[in-house]
């Protein structure tokens, strides 16, 4: 093994030991509530659009923030025009660009958007590419966007109250993960129910016991030991959302899981499990974090809100 080898494994170890190490809390503040101020709706012209706007009513009402709409479709009904003219959303007539994406990152700029609301796939009704594909445009906001933005995943999102169940969704040590609970508690609502998730993933599972292992062959890794870890390195987290839920009147839960568990199952697409917005926290610059986000956005029938640092 190099030296070089040696020290990114030395280097994962102690990260990964790391976690065990986070049980003292202490004094913890309620996680402070973040909130939009300049929101922009895109449109595509497909049978999602609906959803998207209903989206956006639902944003409103618990923000007050502009808005401002981008459509790169067929004109919207009169349902939909109604919608964003209470909404006070101003018409963006142009974008710069050829490619759709570029127009919404454009769009982006000219209104100085904080958030974006957008289909997904963009530009294709879901039933034309099925649930395997997020497309083009979505794929670029992952990996390029600054700001928070949802993706509408089915065109019968709107039949149910996006913000009355979110879930924060963490898979390990994330740095985006506080603003992503910051936004979680910005949009939840009053007598909702709030739900931190730490989810052990098979692969990082995996990946953790072989380091381990490597270095202490007689060491015993097991599910349960990673979730307490996660749990460890999310206590103080988890003890900011609580106080926040407790002050807002909103029912909060901690789940620890690991995605083999079959008793209580939590994958994306469960529809038993599956909150009505699930919220995701985004390393950027991290291959697999986007491809993890990528794939969660995939597989979900609902709402999913995107939180990059």
């Amino acid at each position: 093994m190099t030296d070089t080898t040696q020290r990114k494994v030395d280097q994962d170890l102690a990260a990964s030991i790391d976690l065990f190490r986070r049980a003292d809390v202490g004094v913890v503040n309620s996680v402070r509530p973040c909130r939009g101020r300049r929101a922009l709706i895109a449109l595509d012209g497909s049978s999602q659009d609906a959803a998207t706007v209903a989206m956006a009513q639902r944003v409103a009402e618990q923000w007050s923030c502009q808005f401002s709409v981008l459509n790169l479709g067929d004109a919207t009904n009169h349902e939909q025009r109604a919608a964003l003219q209470q909404l006070g959303a101003s018409v963006l007539q142009e974008a710069k660009g050829d490619e759709p994406f570029e127009r919404i990152l454009a769009a982006i700029d000219e209104v100085d958007a904080d958030f974006l609301i957008v289909p997904c796939p963009f530009g294709r009704d879901f039933e034309s590419v099925g649930e395997d594909s997020t497309g083009t445009v979505v794929d670029v906001l992952i990996s390029r966007l600054k700001i928070p933005f949802v993706a509408i995943r089915q065109p019968d999102a709107r039949t149910r109250d996006p913000l009355a169940h979110v879930r924060i969704v963490l898979t390990g040590e994330n740095e985006a993960a506080e603003k992503a609970a910051a936004y979680a508690v910005g949009l939840v609502r009053n007598g909702g129910r709030l739900e931190l998730l730490l989810l052990v993933e098979h692969q990082f599972y995996e990946n953790f016991r072989t380091i381990v292992q490597a270095l202490h062959p007689a060491e015993e890794i097991s599910y349960e030991d990673v979730e307490r870890a996660l749990a460890k390195a999310y206590a103080r987290l988890h003890a900011g959302l609580q106080k926040s839920a407790k002050e807002m009147g909103v029912d909060y839960d901690l789940l620890v899981r690991h995605e083999d568990d079959d008793d209580q199952p939590v994958t994306p697409e469960h529809p038993q499990t599956h909150p009505v917005l699930m919220i995701l926290a985004l390393e950027q610059g991290e291959h697999d974090a986007q491809a993890e986000v990528h794939d969660y956005i995939r597989r979900s029938p609902h709402p999913v809100l995107v939180v990059p640092k």
